[in-house]
């Protein structure tokens, strides 16, 4: 189709031949210096040629657009693209009409496209500020424009150098006869003109902002903007710092460098110029970024494995790789010059508790830890306290023994900033873990009372109360994990209001319980019975509200222990008064003198040990 449409439009006559499409096909081509056979592909499609067509034809539409396509071939459009990836035509009316072959000219605007906008916008800048151009125009607007063109020339030269990820610095107006000032005060020392001095001064300013807003750039701003970045933030930032912006300042180093920029320092020197220690300031400030971008990324480098292997192993097996990665810590604080400072290192510290935050929340996940297994969440919340808290003392051991990471001839700084700048994001989120665990703890001792059963008199009806507390109880929980919020989020405060009301209505339960314990324990048929109640309680005395209860009841068992030492006492009379009277020692039914005896004697022995033994077993104050 093509190729058969490539051959009817050159066998077409001249004078059936729309001009107008060959006015813009001879311009294209010689534009974009393509050959004949891409036009004749662009205008074999249909769309295409509509396009073209229409852009010809009708008054509203006004630009037409021809560029090249990444497979190569020619693709006319009604409007200026966002983006150029190669060299474009483009061609507006100057009036809302339709075009004839004789007003091609006369009615349209037409040019090239670079892909490159800002050099091409560069080019006008020679048009504006020859002379020659506005030799017409009063002097003042003259200098006006001139001074309106050099801003221009330097924010497109700027604005060029950001693009390709480099600060250029704009020389001041006039510079080119700032060598040639500088070479004549060396040969006469006469007088340079102000004008130059105030112009380079002018710009010793503007090259401060530059080089200030590159220098700025600091790891630390996720956490100033209230984010929670992790070390891998810290370690990417100074990565990126060394292959990007230490490009950059190695490129400004070279700039301070050129033969103009040394002309313009030695012009402030000899002119005594207020600017010139600024100058000399900016250069050193330079050069000490880049000794500092080298140094830090060469001592972290060691610690991007370690981080790495922190959060690839399960969150359990954290805790052993808290040590190697302190120590490593100590070396770069110890070793590096330019990272043992307390900013830095509160950064890094910061982050690494943050990436603890994170795994920890994984490892517990919010949605499940208190709807799953009590037992299991809590195994959990203990995990992980006790991981986070081992990395807080990590801290201060390696903060206490700093003395031992001393180089010859050099001293280590000590820590001495306040731990809190480190630990306070992670100390909130220990403390809720905590509530979490509280919860669970309460659910687990609470959860207990399911299988608790008396016996006695009232036995029936006491074990019936605690079938009701142990509901009520299941009810107050489930209203709290039920909660769609996330629990471990510590700016979360409806969870610790709700906290607080669960808490409210669990020592509720706990007066009521420990009411329970003073009935059941008061019905106790004598020591043993006394027991099975304490051991039927097990860790609920533990709770503070019950444990105040059952206070008053613990001397009752010294008594009814000193009430079961006379009982034994006296059968052991009666059995040595009967020994004595009788000749003989009454001993269990088909029994040996001697070994009934001896059996009688074990078993008032066990009757005095067993719940003698069980007094180790309770905490009284």
């Amino acid at each position: 189709m093509e190729a058969r449409a490539q051959s009817l439009y050159t066998q077409t006559p001249l004078r059936h031949r729309d001009m107008r499409f060959e006015f813009i096909e001879k311009y294209v081509l010689k534009t974009l210096k393509l050959k004949q056979d891409r036009w004749q592909k662009c205008i074999s499609t249909d769309d295409n040629k509509q396009v073209i067509q229409e852009f010809l034809d009708k008054s509203d539409q006004i630009t037409l657009v021809v560029s090249l396509n990444a497979a190569g071939h020619l693709l006319p459009t009604v409007g200026f693209p966002a983006t150029v990836k190669n060299k474009a035509v483009y061609f507006v009316k100057r009036s809302k009409t339709a075009l004839s072959p004789d007003s091609m000219k006369s009615h349209l605007v037409y040019g090239d496209l670079s892909y490159v906008p800002l050099d091409q916008f560069s080019v006008v800048v020679p048009l504006l500020s020859n002379g020659r151009n506005h030799s017409e125009w009063p002097q003042v607007v003259s200098q006006d424009i001139q001074r309106h063109v050099h801003s221009l020339k330097t924010n497109v030269f700027v604005v060029s150098g950001q693009v390709k990820g480099k600060t250029l610095l704009p020389l001041p107006p006039g510079a080119e006869r700032v060598e040639q000032a500088a070479l004549e005060r060396d040969k006469r020392g006469d007088v340079v003109d102000k004008s130059i001095i105030h112009a380079i001064e002018s710009v010793v300013i503007e090259w401060s902002h530059q080089i200030r807003g590159v220098l700025k750039k600091d790891s630390s701003e996720p956490l100033l903007e209230g984010k929670s970045p992790t070390p891998h933030t810290e370690l990417n930032f100074w990565r990126i710092f060394f292959r990007y912006v230490y490009a950059d300042l190695e490129c400004i180093h070279s700039q301070f460098k050129s033969s103009k920029v040394t002309k313009m320092a030695e012009l402030l020197d000899a002119m005594e110029s207020s600017y010139y220690p600024a100058f000399k300031d900016m250069l050193q400030d330079v050069l000490a970024a880049l000794e500092e971008a080298k140094d830090i990324c060469t001592y972290l480098r060691p610690l991007q494995r370690l981080f790495e292997d922190l959060e690839n192993v399960e969150f359990p097996e954290v805790k052993g790789q808290i040590g190697p990665l302190m120590h490593v810590v100590c070396l770069v604080w110890s070793n590096s010059r330019y990272y043992n400072t307390p900013a830095r290192l509160i950064v890094l510290l910061q982050e690494t508790c943050n990436l603890l935050i994170q795994q920890a929340r994984v490892y517990l996940s919010p949605e499940e830890v208190l709807k799953g297994d009590v037992s299991e969440s809590l195994l959990k919340v203990q995990t992980s306290l006790d991981i986070l808290n081992t990395f807080r003392l990590t801290y201060e051991e390696k903060r206490a023994s700093l003395g031992q990471y001393q180089r010859k001839g050099r001293e280590v700084r000590p820590w001495d900033f306040h731990p809190l700048m480190v630990f306070s994001g992670i100390d909130r989120f220990i403390d809720r873990v905590k509530t979490v665990e509280d919860v669970l703890l309460t659910a687990v001792d609470l959860l207990k009372l399911e299988k608790v059963e008396f016996g006695g008199i009232r036995g029936r009806a006491l074990s019936q109360q605690v079938l009701w507390l142990h509901q009520e109880f299941l009810d107050t929980y489930k209203v709290l994990t039920e909660k769609p919020y996330d629990c471990l989020d510590v700016n979360n405060t409806k969870f610790e209001a709700d906290v607080c009301e669960f808490r409210c209505k669990v020592e509720d339960t706990d007066r009521r319980l420990g009411a329970v314990f003073c009935q059941a324990f008061d019905d106790a048929s004598g020591l043993e019975h006394a027991f099975k109640v304490l051991d039927m309680f097990g860790s609920l005395l533990e709770r503070p509200l019950v444990a105040a209860d059952a206070l008053d009841r613990y001397p009752l068992l010294i008594s009814l222990f000193d009430r079961e030492l006379d009982c034994c006492k006296l059968l052991f009379n009666e059995h040595t008064h009967t020994q004595e009277e009788l000749g003989y020692t009454p001993v269990n039914r088909n029994m040996p003198a001697v070994a009934g005896g001896m059996r009688w004697a074990q078993q008032l022995q066990e009757r005095i040990q067993i719940p003698f033994s069980m007094f180790r077993y309770i905490t009284y104050p």
